[in-house]
């Protein structure tokens, strides 16, 4: 097909576009000089560029998805749902083009290759992506990495080809504004098979760090994984899944490199960028990346600093009271304090550090939107570091923030 026949693309739905591969494939967009819209059920927790249009909404709403889809010229469709019911309605509201994020299981039927039927069903110019195992998911391992030197997972024998996700979205980029890959299938992997055991391996030189193996039961597997809010069924499979490849290893395939024009990621590229997740950061470490994370507006890295219990106390915010805000509580005081205020910009100075504390000082200048008034707002935070986590944040200010 000539380039003069290629379907223009200006604007294109990234739904997922906060998670793990979505946030690649919007950086991926941006750099190709498309406009992006994204649909997100928490805007003030997207932490994406400006530029990216926010539509609130859910993904299994079709009137959302309608709202979001309206105008652009693409989509790229992250299902999350363990079964395709509702999906119909939804696909009626995607434009015609759509890249569908599915796995390389979706021939043996599921959601992914009932999703893809429905696609087809629906008349679309589908490209459906097929990646085997994320090379991110070994992130369920850092806990243990940091809290000892025992990692605990079952078949420590399992084959897998893991792709790093920004393979993932180099792909789904490229399908996306190239009508050439419509109506196909790319299975996409890593470039090797690596077994559990050689995963913790590479991510243990990774960080620097002897660890050891201790092998679960499948009963202990699917406990661990219900644990952590899995389902049922995702547990009960997965658990099957990492038993077969003990003897049946993932395939390796060289669309990545055929696709892309360079060599796919490997698994020990993804754990050198990642090698972080799994030690303890020392307080130095964390209150540079931190500051680093919040001068440049990236809010969502800075808050992967944060401990889950984090705390934030901030009397002159909350009437004088020492209120300890947590999780939502956090984010619904900043929309509070921010309504109705454009910064105009950002200085900081520090991090000060001071054993396992740190203090930095924000002057944020501000214009009121309503009247145009300039002014500017300064206060300092002072930090609390545990194991490599800002557990509290006490804020004073020097000047009265706007309530």
């Amino acid at each position: 097909m000539s380039d003069e026949k290629q379907t223009q693309i200006s604007t294109v739905l990234v739904t997922g576009a906060t998670g793990r591969v979505g946030r690649h494939v919007v950086d991926g967009l941006r750099a190709a000089g498309v406009s992006v819209r994204a649909l997100v059920r928490t805007p003030e927790r997207a932490a994406l560029p400006p530029d990216v249009e926010l539509i609130q909404g859910d993904i299994y709403d079709p009137g959302a998805v309608r709202r979001a889809a309206a105008g652009v010229d693409a989509a790229f469709l992250l299902w999350p749902a363990y079964s395709a019911d509702g999906a119909e309605a939804i696909l009626a509201e995607l434009p015609r083009r759509v890249v569908y994020l599915s796995s390389l299981n979706a021939p043996a039927g599921g959601v992914w290759g009932d999703v893809e039927e429905l696609l087809r069903e629906a008349g679309k110019d589908w490209t459906a992506l097929r990646p085997g195992g994320f090379a991110v998911n070994a992130q369920g391992w850092a806990g243990d990495f940091r809290s000892g030197d025992v990692v605990r997972l079952p078949y420590p024998k399992a084959g897998r080809s893991l792709i790093h996700e920004r393979d993932i979205a180099a792909v789904a980029v490229l399908t996306l504004l190239d009508d050439r890959h419509v109506g196909q299938a790319h299975e996409l992997t890593g470039p090797e098979v690596l077994t559990q055991a050689e995963q913790v391996e590479t991510i243990a030189r990774a960080v620097g760090k002897e660890m050891r193996i201790e092998e679960l039961s499948d009963e202990q597997a699917r406990q661990a994984m219900l644990d952590q809010g899995a389902d049922p069924a995702l547990a009960e499979s997965a658990v099957t899944y990492w038993a077969k490849l003990v003897d049946e290893p993932e395939p390796v395939t060289t669309t990545v490199a055929e696709l892309t024009g360079r060599p796919a990621l490997t698994f020990a590229d993804w754990a050198r960028e990642h090698a972080d997740e799994f030690r303890i950061l020392s307080t130095a470490e964390v209150a540079s990346r931190y500051v680093d994370a919040l001068s440049a507006g990236r809010v969502a890295e800075a808050l992967a600093f944060t401990a889950p219990d984090y705390v934030r106390i901030a009397p002159l915010e909350t009437n004088g009271e020492e209120v300890a805000l947590q999780g939502d509580a956090i984010l619904e005081n900043a929309q509070r304090l921010s309504a109705g205020i454009e910064y105009e910009g950002i200085q900081v100075f520090g991090p000060l550090l001071h054993d396992d504390h740190f203090a930095i000082r924000f002057t944020f200048d501000e214009r009121n939107r309503t009247t145009g008034h300039r002014s500017q707002t300064i206060k300092l935070s002072l930090c609390t570091v545990k194991t490599g986590q800002i557990t509290r944040e006490e804020v004073f200010y020097y000047t009265q923030p706007h309530l």
